[in-house]
């Protein structure tokens, strides 16, 4: 398998699905931030999400900027789309412990590594923890991905497609 810089791109945020059968490229940036990726191996396609908070503080809160609801609606997207759970693998990048004092990063990858583990999702890949941001390409087709490690994440980090006058 070779990895596939697609002409298809799409700029992941936290509290964002996207599920695509196209030859898409997801890019993202995370600190204590989670993007998780479910890739079905049978049919050959990848849905993802990214959140920024463990859990809500309240039950009817649906919010998919927390990982509870943010990883469960994907699933639920995804055995909609036809996807069977024995088929699914799961991709983890983030969950660093830079932005905060609240362990956030810890707490995002406790919670995908309980959700995966209830539905039964192996975890293929994981490059999760520590205290430094990651930015990433993930190949929805493919379902692997490339990482750099990166000590500071600057706002121009967040918008890759349009010309930035900042130099830091």
């Amino acid at each position: 398998m070779s990895f596939n810089i697609s002409e298809y791109k799409y700029l992941i945020q936290p509290g964002y699905l996207f599920i695509t059968e196209k030859t898409t490229s997801i890019y993202g940036v995370t600190g204590s931030a989670v993007f998780v990726s479910l890739y079905d191996m049978k049919r050959k396609y990848s849905g993802c999400c990214a959140y920024s908070y463990p859990r809500p503080a309240h039950t009817n809160d649906l919010s998919t900027q927390y990982g509870t609801v943010a990883i469960k609606h994907l699933i639920r997207n995804m055995k909609n789309k036809g996807s069977r759970i024995n088929d699914l693998k799961a991709h983890l990048i983030g969950g660093s412990d830079i932005e905060s004092s609240q362990n956030y990063g810890r707490l995002n990858v406790e919670i995908a590594n309980v959700v995966l583990q209830y539905f039964m999702i192996e975890i293929l890949s994981s490059d999760t923890g520590g205290k430094m941001g990651r930015r990433f390409i993930y190949d929805t087709e493919s379902g692997q991905s490339l990482t750099l490690k990166t000590e500071k994440i600057r706002s121009s980090d967040w918008f890759p497609y349009t010309k930035r006058e900042d130099k830091e």
